[in-house]
């Protein structure tokens, strides 16, 4: 049975309690999955009349499925062929200005690999010894390339700045690399093919990530009543692009001016409901009552004179059950920054306007061009440590490097002080919501560090979102749904300079995180590998989670019946990121957000060996540790090693080689 259709039966506005008696929902189990909006049926329906999308439920798909996505250019007949098809080219990799390995470098349509030639996997590299065979990255890490005629040699460089030096007969690696992707759908193209071999490695996942998210079920888990409806008004993101269809708006308001209100704001992102924060605190610290209430908003900048619609809306959803304790406005941006898009028809509020808006703070978070300079430059500090990249003297290593020479050489790319601006700036947030004081939030358009503050803020409240189905949840409502633009700040979209606009803003945001989990390290149910396996797969292009700018576009390019989520695999691999020091913490966490209380993140800036590869991929010998116990846990690789040195006749020389012989004694 539908709810009631109000306001001339055009648009849904669902009641809480209409909700609740209609749907019977309970917000205590897993949530079911919604259905599908108007919306969405229209776009499933026109592409499969156009023989575009076949719909496969992630726990469905079969043969028949996959015969009928030849529009995507992956059915079961072509799926091997254009997932393996190669181009190879013998190549000199160069790890410095002398040194060198051959080898074949293989280019898919999906990944790039470097396949030693002579399989030397017994090496020294100063302190610690690893042998892996070879190393790869998604081909999507791709970022720029240059090719010198005169030497031969092709430098490429990655979307995390790791670079590579080939010494090649031509440039036909870096054309086949600049000429691999040219539409959206090639950009789809590995998250399609991935989840259908999934299915054909029979792999069943615990979790499907697409339904883990649900907003009916998560407002109501988070105790929303009826001053708030659910309101299908952006049904087909008419309203607003890049908003989600479902929001949560105030109760009783004149939904007539709804386009007013919206065109008020930076591409029509106008204030609703993020968050409602609701406690019974101690009556002996609190006189009223013992309860807080209070209610977190996002929104874009304002971009025009307030209207009286606007200003009507704003006094309505920024007084509920305020109990005239009032609401500030937090602007992200630095004051110079705002007042500077002014001039550009843009700007900040008057808060005279507004009934009880107590003040507007500015939180002097950069923008996306700094964070981009500044994370460009502490992974180079961290890549080549004290040399010149001119010189290609790559030093991987964290053993190579003057720790405190490095830190001071780090504190000047001002990285970590960025990470600070994130936490102070979600703090004060945080310290007004517990005093009961409602809190709108925005940036420029409302979808960078407004996402980054309204989920530090929900994570430091709320223990739900310090668990790993909480963090996927409030992922997939802050960034996913709320219009966070993955595909343009990942390096993934075609529209006119894109590139100016790439950014590593949900990176930023990760590293914020991390920063909690050392000051709280018992209090988060997962582990720094969880985060770690979202900074390394966020530009990979396997999981439609991070493919896309907005809601609508998820819809429009089929994600959800076409992709696996990323947290599909989360769950599947739960055991890999569970914090074995976990204990639920219900009352929020004092974080601290000042430089004297951040670290370097070593796993993440130091996550790569010489050559680039991710360490995990190797066997490691670090000074100090028992060689015994290092060779009993990888014996079977070890033994797989010591077959191909036999085979290819290297016994002799490797007779020598200190590690060789200790392997054979060993074992």
């Amino acid at each position: 049975m539908n709810p009631e259709i109000k306001n001339g039966g055009h648009k849904k506005i669902y009641s809480i309690s209409e909700f609740l008696s209609n749907y019977q929902r309970d917000i205590n189990a897993n949530s079911p999955k919604r259905c599908k909006t108007e919306y969405e049926m229209k776009n499933i329906q026109n592409n499969n009349n156009n023989n575009n999308i076949q719909k496969m439920n992630l726990f469905g798909i079969n043969d028949n499925n996959i015969q009928k996505m030849n529009s995507f250019g992956i059915n079961d007949n072509n799926l091997l062929n254009n997932v393996l098809n190669i181009n190879i080219e013998h190549i000199d990799l160069y790890t410095d200005d002398n040194n060198f390995k051959s080898g074949e470098f293989i280019v898919k349509n999906y990944e790039c690999k470097f396949i030693f030639d002579h399989r030397v996997l017994l090496e020294m590299i100063n302190e610690i010894h690893f042998t892996p065979k070879y190393f790869e990255f998604p081909i999507f890490y791709f970022f720029k390339g240059t090719y010198d005629k005169d030497s031969k040699i092709i430098k490429i460089t990655l979307k995390d700045y790791r670079s590579y030096k080939i010494k090649a007969c031509s440039n036909n690696i870096l054309n086949i690399l600049n000429n691999s992707f040219n539409n959206e759908q090639d950009l789809m193209l590995y998250a399609k093919n991935y989840k259908i071999l999934r299915y054909k490695e029979k792999i069943v996942y615990p979790k499907n990530g697409w339904e883990l998210y649900d907003p009916y079920c998560e407002y109501l888990r988070q105790g929303i009543n009826d001053q708030f409806n659910f309101s299908e008004i952006n049904l087909n993101y008419n309203v607003c692009e890049t908003y989600p269809s479902v929001l949560v708006v105030p109760k009783e308001f004149n939904y007539n001016g709804i386009y007013i209100i919206a065109s008020s704001r930076m591409k029509n992102r106008f204030p609703v409901l993020s968050y409602y924060y609701h406690a019974i605190t101690d009556k002996r610290l609190f006189k009223e009552k013992g309860e807080i209430k209070s209610y977190l908003y996002r929104s874009s900048q304002i971009i025009s004179k307030s209207q009286i619609f606007e200003i009507e809306y704003m006094n309505k959803i920024m007084n509920i059950e305020n109990n005239g304790k009032g609401f500030i406005i937090f602007d992200c941006r630095p004051y110079l920054n705002a007042k500077a898009n002014s001039f550009k028809g843009a700007g900040v509020e008057d808060i005279k306007q507004y009934k009880n808006c107590q003040e507007l703070i500015f939180g002097n978070i950069e923008n996306i061009h700094c964070v981009r300079k500044s994370l460009k430059a502490a992974l180079l500090k961290a890549y080549y440590g004290n040399e010149t990249i001119v010189k290609g003297k790559i030093s991987f290593n964290i053993n190579n490097l003057n720790m405190k020479n490095f830190l001071t050489k780090f504190e000047d790319t001002k990285w970590l002080k960025y990470i600070s601006d994130l936490l102070l700036g979600s703090i004060t947030v945080v310290n007004h919501l517990l005093k009961g004081v409602n809190v709108l939030v925005h940036c420029s358009d409302g979808w960078d560090r407004t996402s980054q503050i309204c989920s530090l803020v929900q994570i430091i409240l709320d223990p739900f979102f310090r668990t790993i189905e909480g963090f996927a949840v409030l992922i997939e409502k802050e960034w996913v749904s709320f219009g966070h633009p993955f595909a343009i700040r990942n390096g993934c979209s075609f529209q006119k300079d894109s590139k100016k606009e790439r950014s590593p803003i949900f990176i930023q945001f990760i590293h914020a995180v991390h920063q909690m989990t050392l000051q709280y390290p018992t209090a988060f149910e997962f582990n720094s590998n969880l985060l770690l396996f979202l900074c390394r797969e966020i530009y990979s292009n396997k999981y439609g989670t991070f493919l896309f700018n907005c809601e609508r576009d998820l819809v429009k390019n089929g994600g959800k019946e076409n992709t696996i989520s990323i947290w599909s695999d989360v769950f599947l691999e739960k055991n890999k990121y569970i914090n074995d020091i976990y204990k639920e913490m219900k009352e929020p966490i004092n974080v601290k957000g000042e430089l004297q209380y951040l670290n370097v993140w070593n796993d993440y800036f130091f996550q790569f060996d010489k050559l680039g590869r991710v360490k995990e991929n190797g066997i490691y010998i670090d000074k100090g540790q028992n060689l015994s116990n290092v060779i009993k846990d990888n014996k079977k690789s070890i033994l797989e090693l010591l077959k191909i040195i036999k085979e290819e006749g290297k016994e002799d020389k490797m007779k020598n080689n200190k590690f060789y012989n200790l392997y054979k004694n060993e074992l």
